[in-house]
């Protein structure tokens, strides 16, 4: 009586260790899994033994409990796949979409890099699967050092000390606990974007699961619209499972964070509207000016680069800034991560808050942006004045300059800059608080600020169509800003690589192409 239990224990044991370590498993083995237990996470579970985490196991609690905003925590997938190579997210996604195909429920599913985007479901789900891709950490330099490899998990945090200690550079974010997936799929600005551009076009290629569970390697020479599709497209095409991208050499170089007295407003919008003006712009300068309301009241925080180390503090391009009345300044020669420690080190209070971003794109006038700049500011003052009451309230307004010198690097990326020539200013709002019942009331109040923002910049003739996506709010449409040419070259691409429509239908985060 005891053969039979035994011997089908013995078939499915032969079944299991023979995919594991081997190709992705066909279709109709998934099938067949799926049928019997009519569960996604069940399935995965068996072609992906140990990696598949439920709401009791440790790595699902710490995977929620890593995301920053409140918001993502909040979501409770069925369970969380933590892949450790890049075979486990090929058998993953081949997995899910089957049942997809086969109109299996509870299988839809949200990629997680380091999970940095605030609002609820970009990373995360309710009731499906999240492929978290942390364990995918590796930062591997080439034996010439011109090329890094880093897995999307990683953050920059993770990969600049490496790099430090070889005196190079890649084209990165900011803030040290930022990702890369996200970051290097919608742009991508970094210190030394001025050099170089975004980071999305100093990537050599791009390792990636399609819809069919199929490893591509997308290059300039390798699926080349697929590779240009990425720079920008978000996660519409598939999952990155490494990025190989330039390196530059760099020593040490100017940087930190200087904080002025809100009265220095006026001669800022001044210098800040000259600073980005192409006719002027230094490629070594990067800033970026917080106007942060504590307890109500605003101050000025600059957090500046300067990547000629060579040169006298300060120089030029920041000498203005510098004479300016401040209370302090932590402007040192240091090396990269120094730099996006000190970012996010000022942003950790944020840590586990409700978290929100919205962004617009702005052009440069140097005769009227002086005055229009202080109209912005007078719009973010009144926004933050009507909710001063929300509980723990952080809220943050953030120029960058963008000048056509930097855009126009020579690039091969879908984020629709090339339609324009006048310089730009990114503005971001961002806003952290303690309590979720606060969401509805944030929201609203940054919807109407948002209108106001863009009839006053249509108003003035200084508004433009960009949307920095790695910036944008959940109901911001980010991709339809890059224009209708880009927009039907990645339905196009979409069509190609994903044909049953995977990234689209059964992903429901990130920014969708509307197929």
């Amino acid at each position: 009586m005891l053969l039979p239990p035994l011997l089908s224990l013995f078939v499915s044991l032969i079944t299991l260790l023979s995919s594991v370590g081997a190709a992705v498993p066909d279709k109709d083995a998934i099938l067949a899994q799926l049928r019997r237990n009519g569960l996604c996470c069940a399935s995965l579970s068996y072609f992906l033994p140990g990696k598949v985490n439920y709401v009791a196991d440790l790595n699902y609690q710490s995977s929620q409990a890593s995301f920053w905003s409140a918001q993502e925590r909040s979501l409770s997938p069925t369970c969380i796949v933590i892949p450790t190579r890049a075979q486990d997210v090929a058998t993953a996604v081949a997995i899910l979409s089957a049942a997809k195909q086969a109109s299996i429920k509870g299988c839809q599913f949200a990629i997680r890099g380091a999970g940095h985007t605030p609002h609820g479901g970009a990373a995360n789900i309710n009731g499906g699967v999240t492929i978290d891709l942390q364990s995918l950490n590796e930062v591997t330099v080439s034996g010439d050092q011109k090329i890094v490899s880093v897995g999307p998990g990683n953050r920059w945090g993770n990969i600049y000390p490496t790099l430090d200690g070889l005196d190079l550079i890649m084209l990165g974010g900011r803030v040290s606990t930022v990702g890369v997936g996200g970051l290097m799929t919608g742009g991508g600005v970094s210190f030394f974007s001025g050099r170089y551009g975004f980071a999305c076009d100093n990537v050599a290629s791009y390792e990636v699961v399609l819809a069919n569970g199929t490893i591509v390697t997308a290059s300039s020479n390798s699926h080349p619209t697929l590779f240009r599709a990425l720079k920008g497209g978000n996660n519409n095409f598939g999952i990155i499972t490494r990025v190989n991208s330039k390196l530059y050499h760099q020593s040490s170089f100017w940087g930190g964070a200087i904080i002025q007295p809100i009265t220095n407003k006026e001669a800022f919008f001044e210098y800040f509207s000259n600073l980005t003006d192409s006719r002027n712009f230094d490629p070594n300068a990067a800033l970026i000016t917080n106007f942060a309301w504590v307890a109500g009241v605003p101050i000025i925080t600059h957090s500046i680069a300067y990547t000629d180390g060579d040169v006298a503090w300060p120089p030029p391009a920041f000498e203005p800034l510098d004479s300016m009345p401040k209370f302090s300044s932590t402007v040192r020669k240091d090396k990269l991560s120094s730099f996006t420690n000190e970012l996010a080190a000022s942003a950790a209070t944020t840590t586990g808050g409700n978290n929100f971003f919205m962004t617009l794109t702005f052009e440069n006038n140097p005769e009227i942006t002086p005055e229009f700049l202080q109209e912005v500011f007078n719009l973010a003052d009144a926004a933050a004045k009507e909710l001063i009451s929300v509980v723990g309230i952080i809220y943050t307004a953030t120029l960058q300059p963008l000048p056509h010198v930097l855009y126009s690097k020579p690039a091969n990326n879908v984020l629709g800059l090339d339609r324009f020539s006048a310089d730009l200013i990114n503005l971001l709002i961002t806003l952290s608080w303690q309590l979720p019942l606060d969401n509805a009331r944030v929201t609203t109040v940054m919807k109407k600020l948002e209108s106001d923002l863009v009839a006053k910049a249509k108003e003035r003739d200084l508004f433009n169509e960009f949307i920095y996506l790695n910036y944008a709010a959940e109901w911001q449409k980010p991709i339809q800003g890059y224009g209708n040419a880009n927009v039907e070259f990645l339905k196009s691409v979409s069509r190609r690589y994903d044909p049953n429509a995977i990234f689209q239908r059964a992903v429901p985060g990130g920014f969708k192409l509307g197929i």
